[in-house]
């Protein structure tokens, strides 16, 4: 490395050392989230292992319309209502497009909610989603919505 430095000219020397710091200091840290992740999802697999417990809720979509947008692509747009007694965040669609045979088209899941966001029981939260699916293409569809619990 060092006679990388000295066959540089002084702009590029100053250059190059002053990235040096900048990677010391973000690869370090993001290897040790990575870690703390790692060992996190391990302990959460060996004591999840024999109580099998999904905190998932599916929601109540009302006032559900797929139409065509003014660009000729696929629009939803409905409110997800919490039908549950628990506080939700998390809150997402998912669907799945199908063409007029019954090929997939599309799966797709969208976050509805910012992560900070929490949905209370009774509740509900508007989306307006626009699919990058051609409208004349659509044949059929399913839409779902669902939170997670707050632990």
């Amino acid at each position: 490395m060092r006679n990388k430095l000295n066959s540089l000219s002084k702009y590029q020397k100053i250059q190059y050392l002053s990235i040096i710091p900048l990677l010391s200091i973000c690869i370090p840290s993001f290897n040790i989230d990575v870690q703390a992740q790692q060992s996190s999802l391990t302990n959460n697999t060996s004591n999840n292992n024999n109580n099998v417990k999904s905190d998932k809720i599916n929601l109540v979509i009302e006032n559900l319309s797929v139409d065509r947008s003014v660009t000729n692509l696929v629009e939803i747009k409905g409110d997800i209502k919490n039908n549950s007694t628990f506080d939700l965040h998390e809150v997402k669609v998912s669907a799945e497009y199908y063409d007029k045979t019954g090929t997939l088209l599309e799966k797709v899941e969208h976050f509805i909610t910012s992560p900070s966001y929490i949905l209370k029981p009774n509740e509900q939260v508007s989306f307006d989603i626009l699919e990058v699916i051609g409208f004349n293409k659509l044949g059929d569809y399913n839409i779902a919505a669902s939170g997670e619990t707050i632990n």
